[in-house]
């Protein structure tokens, strides 16, 4: 057994001029979650889809459990892989009842086995009395899980999530994270989760894979894809940032916000996170409120340089310290929050 339950190298895959996938590889660990952002049109359902066995290779390979299932040669089908799969819409079979649906790829059991171990499934996914029920009479939620059960019944290695949580309202959103991580990690299941809701993907993810134009732009743990990202794209991937277009001379880039290390000499880009930008109010502050947003605990700043410079600074402070609009603050940041990447 493979220590990746999923492994893709140097994937490519074009239509027409259009390059969807432009030298992929990315690894999947067993039992991990792996989440792909990428807004839409950036490639993650064509990856998803070589990655399933529905689409073939322009070049590269894709290994699961160990095994090629695709290169330019063979596409293994689906059904012969060690893989399941969630569909956006969960694509339930609309006769079937539940209990149908989830013993439907379980057809090398014989009947009696087949139903007992669909509706084992059903019950591990909290659904072990509506098995009788059909999708149409089954909510958004219990859709989901029954898809989740069917894709898990036949033991898969890993299973490929296309927006499972898409168009579910936020308190039902948070509650399925949870319950399909248990499900998963009681089975020992690796899964790879097509998003592009940046929060969604750092609550359940282990790992995360950001994909732009067909190219991937960074992957590694969550944390250390948020705190150093290698471009401003990847940094835009996981979360709201600021930036500021600024001329870096003997490795140092001078701001109104102070002086940074640059990796690169002439036209950059300065950019942080608004959580890491630090607002004091100050009668001879060079930036002033132009706005403010939100309830609840924090808000959200929308700043300018009172001269100069024309482009906007976003900060996240907190409720009862925050500055009223037309008010001058100064800004500051410590530099491991400043991120500089080439214009």
């Amino acid at each position: 057994m493979s220590e990746f339950a999923l492994e893709a190298r140097h994937l490519s895959r074009s239509f027409g001029t259009v390059k969807a996938l432009d030298d992929v590889s990315l690894t999947l660990e067993a039992g991990k979650v792996l989440a792909l952002l990428g807004q839409s049109g950036s490639g993650k359902s064509t990856l998803l889809r070589v990655l399933a066995g529905l689409e073939s290779l322009d070049a590269g390979e894709v290994y699961a459990d160990g095994r090629l299932v695709s290169d330019v040669r063979i596409t293994v089908p689906p059904e012969k892989r060690p893989l399941g799969m969630v569909f956006q819409d969960y694509a339930l079979f609309p006769h079937l009842t539940a209990l149908g649906n989830v013993a439907f790829g379980l057809s090398h059991l014989g009947k009696p086995e087949r139903r007992a171990l669909a509706a084992s499934w059903l019950a591990r996914v909290g659904l072990g009395d509506r098995g009788g029920a059909f999708p149409h009479e089954l909510s958004g939620g219990e859709q989901q899980r029954v898809a989740l059960a069917r894709a898990l019944a036949p033991s898969p290695r890993a299973i490929l999530m296309d927006e499972p949580f898409s168009g579910l309202d936020p308190h039902l959103r948070a509650d399925l994270q949870s319950s399909m991580l248990a499900t998963l990690a009681d089975a020992g299941v690796a899964a790879l989760i097509v998003s592009h809701d940046t929060e969604e993907a750092l609550a359940v993810a282990d790992q995360v894979a950001i994909i732009e134009h067909g190219r991937l732009l960074q992957s590694g743990l969550p944390r250390d894809v948020y705190r150093a990202p290698k471009s401003l794209e990847a940094a835009r991937a996981l979360g709201a940032v600021w930036s500021l277009e600024a001329h870096a001379e003997n490795g140092r880039v001078e701001t109104r916000l102070g002086a940074f290390a640059s990796a690169f000499d002439g036209p950059v880009v300065v950019c942080s996170r608004p959580e890491a930008t630090l607002v004091t109010p100050s009668d001879v502050g060079d930036f002033a409120v132009v706005d403010r947003r939100g309830v609840g605990r924090f808000l959200t700043l929308k700043l300018k340089a009172i001269t100069g410079e024309s482009a906007f600074i976003t900060a996240l402070v907190e409720a009862k310290n925050a500055p009223d609009t037309g008010q001058r603050v100064a800004l500051s940041l410590q530099s491991e929050d400043v991120f500089v990447f080439k214009a």
